[in-house]
C-alpha cells in the first residue's frame, strides 16, 4: 500500500469511530465540497431530507465552509472539529451567514458560527466559537432555558425579555472577546445564570445590560474602557454579583468581589494573544486563583463545564499527529506512526 493511500485509509476509520458511534440514532454527514462524497452539501439539505429525523447527528467535515443563511428545523446534534486547531483556522467547520435554531433541543459543538438566532427552547450552543450574536429572536418565538457554555464569542447574547421570552438561560464557562462591538456583552435576559465567564472588552458600554433577576458570579472582567459596566446593580434589579475578580467596584452592596487594577496581564497569561482562548489560563500569582465562591479559580477553566481549548467535541477521535518517515527502514519497510485521541473532557 502506498503511503497515500495509508493515509487515507487510516483517515476514513478515524473519521468512521467518530462519525458512526452512536447506535442509537442516525448519523450523517456534512460538506459542501461535493467531492467530499457527504451524505449532505449544507444543514438546509439535510432538514429537506426525510430520512432525517428528530436524535440524529450531523457532523461536519473539517473545511467545510457554508455561506448562505441556515435553518435548523428538527431536534438534532451538529458537531464540527472544533476552532483554532492549530494555527489553522481553515480545519474549523465555518458558518459565514446566520443559522435559525427552529426545533426544541437543537445543540451545536465545535463549530465556527456567525450570527445564531435562537427561535426555540432549551437549545444547547457548546464549544463553538461564535463571531458574531447569540440572540433570542425578537420576532414571536420562545426562546427559554438556552445553555450557552465553553464558547470562544467575539460578539454578545442578547435575549428577548422584553416580549415575554429569553428566560432561564446558562451562560458558563464562556470567553468573551470584545474588542470590535462597541455594545453591551449580555442584554435583555431574565432569570439567567452567568457563571464562571472572562470578559475582555475594549468598548464603552455595559458587560450587562437589562439583566435581571439573574447571578453574576465567579466570572473574570478586564474592561480598558471604564466606560460603565452594569445597568443593573440597583436593588429593584433583584441580581446577585458575587465572588467576581473586576476592573471595578461594585460598592457596599455587593463585598464579596474583588477590584483589580486595567492590566490584562494580572488575570492573562499571554494578554498580546487575546483573539485565542490559549491566552485566558490565569497566571500563577493571578488574583482570580482560589476567588470563587468553591475556592476554586474564577473564570472559564473551573466550574460546571470547564472551558476546553479549541472547542473540541467531547467523546469525537481526532488526529493528533501522523508521521511517515522519508525512507524505509533496513528491513524495507515504513513505518507510519499515526496518534489519534478521543476527546474524554
Amino acid at each position: 500500500m502506498t503511503t497515500k493511500k495509508f493515509f487515507v485509509a487510516a483517515l476514513v476509520c478515524c473519521l468512521s469511530l467518530g462519525f458512526f458511534s452512536k447506535a442509537s440514532a442516525n448519523s450523517w454527514r456534512v460538506n459542501s465540497d461535493k467531492r467530499a462524497n457527504a451524505n449532505f452539501q449544507d444543514l438546509n439539505a439535510a432538514m429537506a431530507d426525510e430520512r432525517v429525523a428528530d436524535g440524529d447527528t450531523l457532523y461536519m467535515d473539517k473545511r467545510c465552509t457554508i455561506a448562505t443563511e441556515q435553518t435548523i428545523s428538527k431536534k438534532v446534534t451538529i458537531i464540527g472539529p472544533g476552532y483554532f486547531i492549530g494555527e489553522n483556522d481553515a480545519d474549523e467547520a465555518y458558518f459565514s451567514n446566520t443559522i435559525n435554531l427552529e426545533a426544541d433541543g437543537i445543540k451545536l459543538t465545535g463549530l465556527h458560527t456567525s450570527t445564531i438566532q435562537v427561535r426555540a427552547n432549551k437549545a444547547v450552543i457548546e464549544r463553538c466559537r461564535v463571531t458574531g450574536i447569540v440572540a433570542g429572536d425578537m420576532k414571536a418565538y420562545e426562546n427559554d432555558e438556552a445553555d450557552i457554555h465553553s464558547c470562544f464569542i467575539q460578539g454578545h447574547i442578547i435575549g428577548n425579555a422584553d416580549n415575554g421570552s429569553g428566560e432561564d438561560w446558562v451562560i458558563t464557562n464562556n470567553i468573551f472577546y470584545d474588542t470590535e462591538y462597541n455594545g453591551m456583552c449580555i442584554e435583555h435576559l431574565r432569570n439567567v445564570i452567568i457563571d464562571h465567564n472572562s470578559f475582555y472588552k475594549t468598548g464603552w458600554q455595559e458587560v450587562l445590560y437589562d439583566v435581571k433577576n439573574s447571578s453574576f458570579t465567579n466570572n473574570v472582567v478586564m474592561k480598558t474602557n471604564v466606560g460603565y459596566y452594569f445597568k443593573n446593580t440597583s436593588p429593584e434589579d433583584n441580581n446577585i454579583f458575587s465572588h467576581n475578580v473586576l476592573t471595578t467596584n461594585l460598592g457596599n452592596d455587593y463585598p464579596n468581589n474583588k477590584q483589580i487594577d486595567v492590566t490584562p496581564s494580572l488575570v492573562f497569561i499571554s494578554p498580546e494573544a487575546l483573539n485565542r482562548d490559549t491566552a485566558y489560563e490565569l497566571p500563577e500569582d493571578s488574583p482570580a486563583r482560589g476567588y470563587a465562591e468553591d475556592g476554586s479559580d474564577c473564570g472559564p477553566f473551573t466550574g460546571a463545564h470547564p472551558y476546553v481549548m479549541s472547542g473540541y467535541p467531547l467523546y469525537v477521535p481526532r488526529f493528533e499527529s501522523i508521521t511517515i518517515p522519508s525512507q524505509p527502514d533496513a528491513n524495507g519497510n515504513l513505518p507510519v506512526r499515526i496518534v489519534v485521541k478521543n476527546q474524554n473532557q
